[in-house]
């Protein structure tokens, strides 16, 4: 089975033969790794978080959810590893604060309605995925967004629910760069970050008995 076609590439899934639009380094990214490989990215944001204080509290209970975080840092180094699995891509970003490391994991994947996005610790937040290709580059949008609390799950009306773009691009010396920006309802920009990393897929290290 093609690494572009199974349940632990789901970009593929969804962009089909838009694919083949993206830059070649894109393409390697979101074709997706085959099983029994990871992708890794090393890399460092520019920026992190948001300056606005008065939302940090906010941040905080999406922090113990291992979403966001109520921080405004400069110059962070990250680390991710992308994990193809039968139930989707599981993604695992790890941001070296100067306070310490906090890490955000989330799961993709392609259902017969779209790309999912299920993310943190104990994949509270679920948000739709609408991507579109755009000069060599990615366009990700939110659509809505579900909130799993007290044992329930429910989508948040639209007036109510934040809005996710991130952009892709690959730089002229080969690195990814992305930027993320999470805008809410009357508020507007909570919290974004941008930097550019180096990816690569290497063979999973072998599991020890």
């Amino acid at each position: 089975m093609s690494r572009r076609r199974h349940p632990g590439a789901p970009w593929a899934a969804a962009l089909g033969d838009d694919l083949e639009q993206l830059s070649p380094a894109l393409q390697d990214y979101f074709g997706g790794a085959p099983y029994g490989a990871h992708g890794i990215g090393d890399g460092v944001f520019t920026s992190v978080g948001t300056p606005r204080r008065w939302l940090w509290p906010l941040l905080a209970v999406l922090g113990r959810w291992n979403v966001v975080w109520p921080v405004w840092e400069a110059d962070v180094p990250f680390t991710i590893v992308n994990v193809p699995t039968p139930h989707g891509l599981i993604g695992v970003r790890r941001f070296r604060f100067a306070g310490g490391d906090r890490t955000m994991t989330d799961r993709i994947i392609w259902t017969p309605r779209g790309l999912r996005q299920r993310l943190g610790a104990g994949e509270r937040v679920v948000a739709e995925l609408r991507i579109e290709p755009e000069e060599g580059g990615l366009r990700i949008r939110s659509g809505r967004v579900g909130v799993r609390m007290l044992g329930l799950r429910f989508s948040l009306p639209a007036a109510w629910a934040p809005r996710i773009e991130v952009h892709e691009r690959t730089l002229a010396d080969g690195r990814q760069h992305v930027a993320l920006t999470l805008d809410l309802p009357i508020v507007g920009r909570a919290y974004e970050y941008a930097g550019a990393f180096s990816y690569r897929i290497e063979p999973a290290a072998p599991e020890v008995a």
